[in-house]
């Protein structure tokens, strides 16, 4: 940016840097925390559901007492490690451009770093929608279809 538009953006935008953090907060912070609340209930009305259906219990006996172990059953493994890979794209995606973008508001830095930490974040998006086409078999299999009857016509 030039430094007679950014003087220009002071003066009609009043403070940018304010609205720069409430940006981040809006946008990053609060759909953290609320992505955070709701995969944990999910997590646990899931969790509950596997115990119900399937009750594994190992009880192993360490020096003469018993301590009874949880066996996690792997659907609830794979339910979590998907949990933690899309919050963490999205938290490593987009929080590093919106405190990039608080610094460049309270400092002068250079714009490229903005436009890597954008690129990054948009590599972030990527890789949540690749990870739902490789999760997915429903939709990979629609699709499939849609494809195939495009080719049959």
């Amino acid at each position: 940016m030039s430094h007679q538009y950014r003087q220009d953006l002071d003066i009609y935008c009043g403070n940018q840097l304010w609205l720069t953090i409430y940006t981040f907060v809006i946008a990053a912070v609060l759909p953290s925390i609320l992505n955070l609340i709701l995969n944990t209930l999910i997590f646990l009305h899931v969790r509950s559901s596997t115990r119900r259906v399937h009750p594994q219990m190992l009880s192993t006996t360490t020096s003469g007492a018993i301590n009874p172990q949880i066996v996690i059953n792997r659907r609830d493994i794979a339910l979590l490690r998907q949990m933690i890979f899309m919050f963490s794209m999205f938290v490593g995606g987009w929080t590093p451009a919106f405190i990039i973008s608080i610094f460049y508001e309270a400092m002068d830095m250079d714009f490229k770093f903005v436009q890597i930490c954008l690129i990054f974040s948009q590599i972030c998006v990527l890789g949540i929608v690749i990870n739902l086409f490789m999760y997915n078999r429903e939709l990979r299999q629609y699709l499939s279809d849609k494809i195939r009857n495009c080719f049959r016509r």
